[in-house]
């Protein structure tokens, strides 16, 4: 399966001028655990809602603090027509839970671990005790 087919929703971005408190909105607003940093069409970063907490606010950061001062620049991705176990090898060698997903240069998206998991465990039933 290619990482693409794995896609749920359109990828949910913010400029890195925005302040943390906007990025946290526009989390909220979109239910979403992470936001791609997008720079004239080009990403540049990614932050998650823990980046907000442990990178801007547990360290003492005002919310108007801008994401490109947070955020994870250069982020590993993934292409999207790349099978789905390219997806999972990349999180795990980066130890990271999402990976932006990239359509030549475009930004396509985030595929999470969960995506990746419900793939690879599609056809069994598990039982959780």
């Amino acid at each position: 399966m290619q990482v693409r087919e794995r896609l749920r929703r359109a990828p949910v971005t913010a400029p890195p001028t925005c302040s943390c408190q906007e990025a946290a909105q526009i989390m909220a607003s979109y239910d979403v655990g992470s936001l791609l940093v997008v720079d004239a069409g080009r990403l540049v970063g990614i932050v998650t809602d823990r980046d907000l907490v442990v990178r801007a606010f547990s360290a003492g950061m005002g919310s108007a603090t801008s994401l490109a001062d947070v955020m994870t620049a250069s982020p590993v991705s993934v292409q999207g027509g790349s099978d789905i176990s390219v997806a999972a090898d990349v999180m795990a060698s980066a130890g990271v839970r999402r990976v932006p997903v990239l359509e030549g240069t475009e930004v396509a998206g985030v595929v999470s671990l969960d995506d990746v998991l419900r793939d690879g465990l599609s056809g069994y039933n598990l039982v959780v005790t």
